[in-house]
């Protein structure tokens, strides 16, 4: 085979990441907190991820479903911003990620992203 080892699969860069952001996002969503809101993660060509804060506990997913708030962002960015290997109010400011609806469901997302990272000793992942 020209170009790549035979056998070899070599997945899509975005599905990747959006299979790491929805375990951060289990690990970081504990059964003590909840969002009270669904907010989702719109990745352009890649598919979505959502937490339905609405649940207890928070259920995350990725079926894509209406949402209090709506984060469009892509997906390698979006995992940087959960690792903290780049800053989401600079990615905001750049016109990186586009938010619809209700900012303070994603905004109440932040402490509780950073509560998983200081219990943790690499970034948000346990």
């Amino acid at each position: 085979m020209a170009g790549g080892k035979s056998g070899t699969v070599r997945r899509n860069p975005a599905a990747e990441a959006e299979d790491e952001i929805e375990a951060i996002l289990r690990a970081a969503l504990t059964p003590d907190v909840s969002l009270g809101a669904v907010l989702k993660f719109v990745h352009e060509g890649a598919g979505v991820v959502v937490i339905d804060g609405t649940k207890k506990p928070n259920e995350v997913h990725r079926r894509d479903v209406p949402a209090d708030c709506t984060v469009h962002v892509d997906p390698l960015l979006n995992l940087a911003i959960f690792q903290r290997h780049a800053d989401q109010g600079t990615a905001f400011r750049q016109g990186k990620i586009r938010i619809v609806g209700d900012v303070s469901v994603v905004a109440s997302l932040r402490p509780i992203m950073l509560r998983q990272s200081n219990a943790t000793e690499d970034g948000f992942r346990e």
